[in-house]
């Protein structure tokens, strides 16, 4: 499991994929908490399939940022929904994007064992989706002792 600190007015996804890739991690989840200076988010348009991408240029606190890692076009790729809240506790959330400038944040990624999930172009929604339906990696006494401890013991 890697755990760590995002630095102070970087930019979200970049330094999530860069604790990825120095990690080693080419598939894992994804969970961060923290606040935005500023949040730049999508939804993703499902009758026009494409996203919608939308800006909030002002102090949010990240109530849950949730998402996995897997590999798109051969490098790691994050994939991130955020849940953020101003300051009268107004929620919005959507797929992060490039452009989420950092004032703390605090992230933990845990690898899985197995094979790594490709992301691939899906012609029925127009998305970048895993290319199987189903991943595994066995049983859980065949993952690492410390994503073990992580994952099943309270």
């Amino acid at each position: 499991m890697l755990i760590g600190r995002l630095p102070h007015k970087g930019d979200l996804l970049g330094g999530l994929t860069a604790a990825a890739v120095e990690g080693g991690v080419k598939a894992g989840l994804i969970q961060v908490i923290g606040s935005l200076e500023r949040a730049r988010l999508a939804f993703y348009d499902q009758r026009a399939r494409r996203y919608r991408e939308f800006s909030l240029d002002t102090p949010l606190e990240i109530t849950a940022g949730l998402g996995n890692i897997s590999l798109k076009d051969g490098t790691p790729f994050v994939h991130l929904h955020l849940s953020l809240t101003d300051q009268e506790g107004a929620m919005t959330g959507g797929h992060a994007v490039a452009g989420c400038t950092v004032f703390a944040a605090e992230y933990a990624i845990i690898p899985l064992a197995g094979t790594t999930p490709v992301r691939v172009h899906d012609e029925t929604t127009g998305l970048f989706l895993w290319e199987r339906e189903r991943y595994g990696s066995g049983p859980a006494s065949e993952l690492p002792a410390d994503i073990q401890r992580a994952l099943f013991i309270p």
